[in-house]
C-alpha cells in the first residue's frame, strides 16, 4: 500500500456500532454549537457516548493532530501535546432504571493529563485498552487560535438560479495583522453545511484580494442545494407518543417507537420548521441525568415511496454521524412499497433527512426526497487555514458560522 493510499481521512465515527451508541462531541452545557474551541481559552470539548455493557470497560485513547483536510499531519506528539498517550477514559456511571443496560462515559479535552499547544483539527482515537490496534470510534474537534475575521453571508441570490433550489455562500478574511503573503496558496478554506463531511466546499481561490481583506463572493464553488428543513421526531417516555410517534410498544427486551410515516417533500411547498441543523440532544421525562437515565428504544422509520433506482437512500442526522454506511441505509420493502429501517436509540430529540447517493457518487442528494427549497435555514461553517511557504502545519486561523438570514 503506498504512503498516499494508507493515509486514512479522521471524521467522527464508530466503528464498534452494536455497542457504542449515541456519540457526541460538543462543548458541555452547550447542546448547539460546532466541535471547536479556542487555544488556550480554558474552554473545552465533550466527548460523550455509551457502551451497550453494563460493565465498565478500560478504554483508552490517543490524539491525532491533523492537517486541513483531516489527515494525519507530519507533527509529532511532542509538538501538538503536553502530556501522554494512552491515558484510560475514567469518567463513566451506569445506566439507572434502563430497560437496556449500558454505561455511559466522557471525556473532556483539553484537561489535567493533556494539554493541545496547537490550533487546526484534532481526532481522537478510542479503543479498548487490551486491544489497542482496533478503534472502537474516532472522536473529531477542531483549535481555533483566532488571527482574522470573517464576515459572511448566506443568500437565496445565486449564480446558477434566483431564489429558488440554491444557496449562496459569500465571505471576506479581515487579516488584521497577520501578514498574508500568498492568499491563494497560503490559505486553504472550507465551507461545510450542516457539518455534513460529504458536500464539505474544499477547493476555493479568492475572488479579489485586497490591502486589509480577502473576498470570496459570487464564487460557483460556494453554491450549495439548499435542501429542506430537518424532519424532527423526539420520544421521552414510553407514557406517551412524542413528536411524531405513532404508537409504542413492548416486546422483549426493547420498547419499540413506531414513528408516523414519512413522505418525500420534494414537491411540496416550503414550510418554515425550527429544526436543529442535524443535530440530537439526549432528554428523558421525568429524569435529573438523560446520560445515565434515558433508556434505548427500537425507532421504526419508514419512508412511503418508489424505489429509487441507480443508488440508495440513507438516514442522515448527527446521530449517523453524517455517514452513509449500513448503519444508515434504508432498505426498500417491495411488498409495503416503501424503505424501512429499524435503529436503537436513545430517549430524545432527534434531526434527520434522507439523502439519496447515485451508486459509485458520495455526495448525498436532497433534491429528489427532500427537494430544495432557497429558504431553508441552513448553517454554513467557514474554516479558514494559514499555512505559509515553509511552514510544517495548517494553523486554523478563523472560523465562522452563519445562517441563511444573515446571523453570523
Amino acid at each position: 500500500m503506498g504512503q498516499i493510499e494508507a493515509q486514512e481521512t479522521y471524521h467522527t465515527q464508530i466503528f464498534k456500532p452494536k455497542r457504542i451508541k449515541s456519540l457526541q462531541v460538543v462543548q458541555p452545557d452547550q447542546t448547539f454549537t460546532i466541535p471547536v474551541i479556542t487555544l488556550g481559552s480554558g474552554e473545552q470539548i465533550l466527548i460523550n457516548f455509551d457502551d451497550l455493557t453494563p460493565n465498565y470497560e478500560r478504554y483508552a485513547y490517543s490524539i491525532i493532530h491533523c492537517d486541513a483536510d483531516w489527515k494525519k499531519s507530519s507533527l509529532n506528539e511532542l509538538e501538538y501535546m503536553q502530556g501522554f498517550q494512552g491515558l484510560t477514559i475514567d469518567d463513566f456511571a451506569n445506566s439507572f432504571n434502563t430497560t437496556t443496560q449500558y454505561t455511559n462515559y466522557q471525556l473532556l479535552l483539553p484537561n489535567d493529563d493533556i494539554q493541545l499547544k496547537l490550533s487546526g483539527n484534532y481526532a481522537v482515537r478510542v479503543y479498548h485498552e487490551d486491544h489497542p490496534e482496533e478503534t472502537v470510534l474516532i472522536a473529531c474537534f477542531s483549535v481555533v487560535e483566532p488571527e482574522v475575521g470573517i464576515t459572511a453571508e448566506v443568500t437565496g441570490n445565486t449564480l446558477v438560479d434566483t431564489y429558488q433550489q440554491h444557496q449562496q455562500v459569500n465571505f471576506s478574511v479581515q487579516k488584521k495583522n497577520l501578514n498574508i503573503v500568498h492568499p491563494q496558496t497560503d490559505l486553504k478554506i472550507r465551507v461545510v453545511q450542516n457539518n455534513r463531511p460529504d458536500n464539505a466546499v474544499r477547493k476555493v481561490m479568492p475572488s479579489g484580494i485586497l490591502s486589509d481583506r480577502i473576498v470570496y463572493e459570487n464564487l460557483r464553488e460556494l453554491i450549495f442545494p439548499a435542501g429542506n428543513e430537518y424532519r424532527r421526531m423526539e420520544f421521552l417516555s414510553s407514557k406517551y407518543n412524542g413528536m411524531r410517534v405513532e404508537k409504542i410498544s413492548y416486546f422483549n427486551p426493547y420498547y419499540h417507537v413506531d414513528l408516523m410515516k414519512d413522505y418525500p417533500s420534494s414537491m411540496a411547498t416550503y414550510e418554515y420548521d425550527q429544526d436543529q441543523n442535524g443535530r440530537f440532544y439526549v432528554a428523558c421525562s421525568r429524569c435529573d441525568d438523560a446520560n445515565t437515565e434515558a433508556d434505548y428504544y427500537i425507532v421504526h422509520f419508514t419512508l412511503a415511496m418508489p424505489e429509487a433506482k441507480g443508488g440508495k437512500v440513507y438516514l442522515n442526522g448527527d446521530f449517523t454521524q453524517n455517514t452513509f454506511d449500513e448503519n444508515s441505509e434504508m432498505i426498500y420493502n417491495p411488498d409495503s412499497r416503501q424503505y424501512e429501517k429499524a435503529i436503537l436509540l436513545k430517549q430524545g430529540n432527534y434531526n434527520y433527512q434522507y439523502l439519496y447517493v447515485p451508486a459509485g457518487e458520495t455526495v448525498g442528494q436532497t433534491g429528489s426526497i427532500e427537494g430544495n427549497f432557497h429558504q431553508t435555514e441552513n448553517e454554513y461553517t467557514i474554516y479558514v487555514y494559514f499555512r505559509p511557504m515553509g511552514t510544517r502545519y495548517d494553523r486554523l486561523i478563523g472560523v465562522q458560522t452563519v445562517q441563511i438570514n444573515g446571523h453570523n
